[in-house]
């Protein structure tokens, strides 16, 4: 069975195109979970009551994108779930395809599929690919691939400890926090990509991310840099080998201070641009490795003094 966590927030007319696009799945076994976020225009809410297998859940206050997500991934009891935005819509087919994957796949930890974008003049097909192999190298893999959020919409395995997939966001607005939640699906397990565009991303004026393009310069590169982090922090508490954590900081540097736009959004290096001259990129770059390194080595109880230097860093 699989549960489909919509996280809501002043929803207008979105929410009836997703359910719509819901109800129409081959796959029945479902159920959705529907978290209205801040008890914002309850009445436009009644209506999808009447929906098989809806229910709507009225927070009391505010609790934006990422603890609105986390509250319904907390009450997920069935061996599957999923991450359905509120204004993008799915084909007939995409959760049969995706539960058929992992059910042929034990060693997979989540399934998505390719997203087609609509709302914007070069709607074009983002897609992703395969992160397998052992737990070393699905780590590596994330690292080095530009995966703009795709399987944040998978279909996930739930996890024993339903915390583990839990979204991890930060004070920077959660910029990027649907990224750093990809490090979590490559610790569960394999993640499996379908080439098939079965899933549609509505872009408009009201998506979150595109309040991000205009976020001051120096906001933003410090975000790129705490989302680069906290994939490292999540890498490291899977390893024991010293050996290993030291390949993660080299990794994390990589991504962070890259000029390739396959690593690094292309806003996040005129942002860089911005503010800092390429030899003092160069000059950053080796203080976060040495401030990360050293981070890692004392696992949970360097964190506090990572995030310090990362402050002080921007």
């Amino acid at each position: 069975m699989l549960t489909i966590c919509i996280p809501a927030y002043r929803p207008q007319n979105f929410l009836e195109r997703v359910l719509v696009s819901v109800q129409a799945q081959t796959f029945r076994d479902f159920r959705v979970v529907i978290s209205n976020d801040g008890g914002f225009e309850r009445e436009s809410f009644e209506p999808f009551r009447r929906m098989a297998n809806v229910r709507i859940h009225h927070q009391p206050g505010r609790l934006g994108w990422v603890d609105n997500a986390n509250w319904l991934i907390r009450r997920v009891k069935t061996p599957y779930f999923a991450i359905l935005p509120q204004d993008d819509t799915i084909e007939p087919d995409y959760y049969a395809a995706l539960v058929d994957l992992l059910e042929k796949t034990p060693a997979a930890g989540s399934a998505c599929t390719a997203i087609q974008t609509v709302g914007r003049p070069d709607a074009d097909v983002i897609r992703s690919q395969n992160v397998i192999g052992d737990l070393e190298d699905r780590i590596s893999q994330v690292f080095r691939m530009s995966y703009a959020g795709v399987s944040f919409r998978a279909v996930n395995r739930t996890p024993a400890n339903l915390r583990d997939l839990t979204v991890p966001g930060n004070r920077l607005d959660n910029m990027f926090a649907d990224s750093t939640w990809i490090m979590r699906q490559a610790i569960q397990g394999e993640m499996l990509y379908l080439d098939r565009p079965l899933y549609r991303k509505l872009y408009h004026s009201g998506n979150t991310h595109m309040g991000w393009l205009e976020t001051p310069a120096r906001t933003l590169a410090l975000a790129w840099l705490r989302y680069c982090q906290q994939m490292a922090i999540h890498a490291a508490r899977s390893m024991v080998d010293e050996t290993q954590r030291e390949v993660i900081g080299d990794l994390a540097c990589e991504r962070a201070f890259s000029r390739d736009n396959g690593l690094r959004p292309l806003a996040v290096s005129r942002a860089f641009d911005a503010i800092w001259s390429q030899s003092e990129q160069d000059l950053r770059r080796e203080r976060m490795k040495t401030a990360l390194w050293r981070s890692l080595q004392q696992g949970q109880g360097g964190c506090y003094t990572w995030r310090k230097y990362m402050h002080r860093l921007v």
